[in-house]
C-alpha cells in the first residue's frame, strides 16, 4: 500500500518535497529499477530488428529522466535532512541508483542498437540536433570502454578515478575542519568588514565560546588576506590555506592528499590511453571549442603575454605602495593586503562601501527584471509551492503565461559544510515520445552568508557578481529551445559553453547603468550617486594583476599537468614551472598549493582554462550590448535565439558567430578567423 501512495511513485511538474519522508526511498526505487528493467528489456527486444529514434533514444531519456530525477531529490533530501532515517535512506539507496545507473552506460546491447541507429540510412536524414545527440550519447559509451575488448580495465579505473577524487574532496574537508583560531581581542581584527566579524562570532556562539571564531575556508582565506591589518593572522592563514591537505604546514602529514594525487593522475592517464588518447588533457579538451591542449597553451600563453606590461606596472606600482606604508620586505601574505588598500586609496571607495545599495531582496527583484526586458519572459515567485528547505524559494519562468522552467533559488551557506556557489540541473528541458514538453529545472545555489537578526543581507561587489554569474547559469538551462535531454541542459554543455554565460552574465556588474539601475539603499531608497559608481568602477579596474595571475598559474598548471604525465615530474614541480613561468606571484618553499586545488576533482581537470576561454567570448559578446544599449530587448532576443536557445545543438563559437554576424572574427581565441 505504501508504494501506491509514494509521493516519489507519483506524477509531478515539480518534486512533492513536502510530502516526502526518509521511508518512501527505498521502495520507490525498488519499484523505479524493477520498471526500468523490463521497459529496457522491451526496447531492446522491440528495436532489435530496425532501431528508430522515438522508440530506441526517447524511451531511454524517459527511463534516464527519471531515475535523474529520483536521484537528485534523494540527493537534496538526505544532505539537507538530519537524523537516522535520513542517513539510511542514503545508505540504502545511493549506491544501488549509481550501480544501475552506471549498468545502462556499460550496455553493450543498448551501445549495439544506438550504433545500428547512428549507422542507418535514416539517420543521414536527421536533423543537425539528432544527429548531435546520437553523437554524445555514443560518445559516452566510448568513455565506458564498449568499443574496447578491455571495458573491464576501463571500468575499474573510473571507479578508482571516482573514489580518488571523493578522497581529495574528504581529506580537504578534514584539513579545513582541523584549523581554527578563536579570537578574544578585537583589536586583532582590524580591517575585517563589519559582516564577515559577525559571522566569526557567529560561529564561536555555535561552538560554545566567547569572542570570534576563524575558519579555514576559500572565503576565510580570501577576506583575511586582503583586509586583516594584522600581519601574524594574515601569515597564519595564508600558511594554513596554501598548506592545506599536504605534507606540510599546521598539520603536516595528517591529510595528505600527495599520495591520492599520484594515484589520480596515473588513473587518469591510464584510462585516456585505453581509449586512444596520448594523455588526460587531450581526451579532457575534445568536447571542448578548443582543437587540441597545444591550441590550448598557446591561448593561454598569448593570454600572458598580452598581461605582462599590466603585471610590469602593477608591481612597481604595490612596490613603490609598501615603501610608502613601511614595509620593508613583501611577504606573499602581504601582497593582496596592500593591494587592496591601494585600491582604496586610489578609487575612495571599497566593494564593500557600496554593499548598503544592493541589499538582496531588491537586488534580487531587480535582477528579474532585467531579465524580462531583455529576454522577454515573466518570472514570478511561487510562494505556495513548498520547497526543501524554508529558505529555499521557487521561482517559475513563464512566456506568454505559460510556463517554461523553473528556477529553486536556495541562497544561504550550509553551516558545518564546504561548499561554493554552483548551479545545480535536476531535470532537462525535453520533448517525449508524445510531443510532451517536459520543462527544465534549475537550482541556483547562492552560498551567501546569512545575515545577523533582522538586518537585510548586504551584497559586495564581489557577491553581486556571484549572482549574476549563477542566475546566468540558470537563465541558460531555462531558456532552452532544444527538444532532445542529452543536449538541452546546462549540465550536458562542454565547460567552456556552460561557463560562458555565466561569465557573460557578471559583464551586467560592470557596466554602470546597471549598477545605478539595480542599486537602491536599504535604507533611503535612493539609487547609488553616479559620483560612487565611477569610483567605484576606478577601484575595480585597479591592481587586477595578482587574481589574472592567479587564474593563469592553475590553468598552466592543470593543463600541464594533464598533458605531461609521465615525464618525471611532480605535481608541485609542475606548479612551480606555472609559477615560474607567470613570474609575477610569490610563494614560500612549503606551498602545496596543488594538494587544494579542488577544481582538478570537481569536473575541471584540464578544464580550469576554459573559465579564461569563455571569458574572452563573454566580452566580445557584450560589446554589442554596449554597442545598443546593456537592456536592449533585441538584443536580448537575439542572444536567447542564437546563443541561450540552442544549447548544445551546435557549438558555442557557430552560435556567438550567428549573433556577432556571419563575418565578426574570433581571432582572440585561436580559430575561426574571418569567418
Amino acid at each position: 500500500m505504501l508504494n501506491d501512495d509514494n509521493p516519489l511513485l507519483q506524477a509531478y511538474d515539480l518534486p512533492p518535497f513536502s510530502q516526502i519522508q526518509a521511508e518512501h526511498f527505498s521502495p520507490a526505487l525498488d519499484r523505479i529499477l524493477t520498471e526500468s528493467r523490463a521497459q529496457v528489456a522491451q526496447i531492446i527486444k522491440t528495436q532489435a530488428p530496425f532501431p528508430t529514434w522515438d522508440d530506441l533514444v526517447l524511451a531511454m531519456d524517459e527511463i534516464h529522466a527519471r531515475l535523474k530525477g529520483f536521484g537528485y531529490v534523494l540527493h537534496r533530501l538526505t544532505t539537507t535532512r538530519t537524523g537516522r532515517a535520513w542517513e539510511q535512506a542514503s545508505l540504502d539507496c545511493s549506491e544501488r541508483l549509481e550501480q544501475y545507473q552506471r549498468s545502462l552506460r556499460q550496455h553493450r546491447e543498448l551501445f549495439e542498437l544506438y550504433q545500428r541507429l547512428a549507422d542507418s540510412q535514416i539517420a543521414l536524414h536527421f536533423a543537425p540536433a539528432r544527429k548531435r545527440a546520437l553523437a554524445k550519447i555514443l560518445r559516452q559509451f566510448h568513455e565506458h570502454g564498449l568499443a574496447l575488448t578491455a571495458q573491464a580495465d576501463v571500468e575499474d579505473l573510473k571507479l578508482r578515478i571516482r573514489g580518488a577524487c571523493s578522497l581529495f574532496l574528504e581529506h580537504l574537508h578534514e584539513a579545513n575542519k582541523a584549523w581554527s583560531k578563536a579570537f578574544h581581542d578585537e583589536a586583532r581584527l582590524s580591517g575585517l568588514p563589519a559582516p564577515f566579524k559577525q559571522r566569526m562570532a557567529d560561529q564561536a556562539r555555535e561552538k560554545g565560546h566567547t569572542g570570534w571564531l576563524l575558519a579555514l575556508n576559500d572565503d576565510s582565506y580570501r577576506t583575511v588576506t586582503r583586509y586583516a591589518d594584522d600581519p601574524l593572522l594574515r601569515k597564519q592563514i595564508y600558511v594554513a590555506y596554501s598548506t592545506r591537505a599536504s605534507d606540510q604546514g599546521p598539520h603536516a602529514g595528517v591529510y595528505d592528499n600527495g599520495d591520492v594525487l599520484r594515484q589520480l593522475l596515473r588513473d587518469r592517464h591510464q584510462y585516456a590511453n585505453l581509449l586512444g588518447y596520448e594523455n588526460y588533457a587531450q581526451m579532457a579538451i575534445e568536447s571542448e571549442q578548443a582543437e587540441s591542449p597545444e591550441q590550448v597553451l598557446a591561448f593561454l600563453e598569448g593570454q600572458l603575454g598580452r598581461q605582462q606590461d599590466v603585471f610590469d606596472r602593477d608591481a612597481r606600482q604595490l612596490e613603490a605602495f609598501a615603501l610608502q606604508e613601511g614595509f620593508r620586505e613583501l611577504q606573499p601574505w602581504n601582497y593582496q593586503y596592500l593591494a587592496e588598500k591601494l585600491r582604496r586609496q586610489t578609487a575612495g571607495i571599497s566593494e564593500q562601501t557600496i554593499s548598503a545599495w544592493f541589499a538582496l531582496e531588491p537586488t534580487l527583484y531587480g535582477l528579474l527584471q532585467i531579465a524580462k526586458e531583455l529576454f522577454g519572459v515573466t518570472i514570478v515567485e511561487r510562494p505556495d509551492v513548498a520547497t526543501w528547505h524554508s529558505d529555499v524559494r521557487l521561482l517559475e519562468v513563464r512566456e506568454w503565461d505559460a510556463t517554461i522552467g523553473y528556477i529553486y533559488f536556495d541562497p544561504f551557506e550550509t553551516a558545518g559544510q564546504d561548499g561554493f556557489p554552483h548551479t545545480t540541473a535536476p531535470r532537462n528541458r525535453r520533448i517525449t515520445a508524445e510531443g510532451r514538453p517536459r520543462h527544465p529545472i534549475a537550482v541556483l545555489h547562492g552560498w551567501l552568508p546569512r545575515s545577523s537578526g533582522t538586518d537585510p543581507l548586504l551584497l559586495d561587489h564581489q557577491q553581486l557578481r556571484i549572482l549574476f554569474h549563477e542566475f546566468g547559469h540558470c537563465l541558460h538551462h531555462v531558456l532552452s529551445r532544444v527538444e532532445y535531454r542529452e543536449i538541452s541542459g546546462i549540465t550536458e554543455l562542454p565547460r567552456d559553453t556552460a561557463e560562458f554565460a555565466g561569465i557573460l552574465f557578471e559583464q551586467w556588474c560592470f557596466s554602470k547603468r546597471c549598477l545605478i539601475r539595480l542599486s537602491k539603499h536599504h535604507q533611503t531608497g535612493a539609487p547609488l550617486p553616479e559620483e560612487m559608481v565611477d569610483r567605484l568602477l576606478v577601484y575595480l579596474h585597479t591592481q587586477t594583476s595578482w587574481d589574472t595571475a592567479d587564474f593563469l598559474r592553475k590553468a598552466l598548471f592543470d593543463l600541464e599537468l594533464h598533458r605531461s604525465h609521465g615525464d618525471g615530474r611532480t605535481a608541485q614541480q609542475i606548479f612551480d614551472h606555472a609559477n615560474a613561468q607567470v613570474g609575477l606571484l610569490p610563494r614560500l618553499a612549503n606551498e602545496r598549493w596543488p594538494n587544494g586545488l579542488d577544481y582538478m576533482v570537481t569536473g575541471y581537470a584540464a578544464g580550469i582554462y576554459t573559465y579564461g576561454w569563455a571569458k574572452e567570448l563573454a566580452k566580445l559578446v557584450f560589446e554589442r550590448f554596449r554597442r545598443e544599449g546593456v537592456f536592449n530587448g533585441t538584443t536580448g532576443r537575439a542572444l536567447r535565439e542564437t546563443v541561450l536557445g540552442p544549447g548544445d545543438s551546435r557549438p558555442l563559437l557557430d552560435s556567438i558567430t550567428a549573433f556577432l554576424g556571419g563575418g565578426s572574427a574570433l581571432g582572440p581565441l585561436g580559430k575561426r578567423e574571418g569567418e
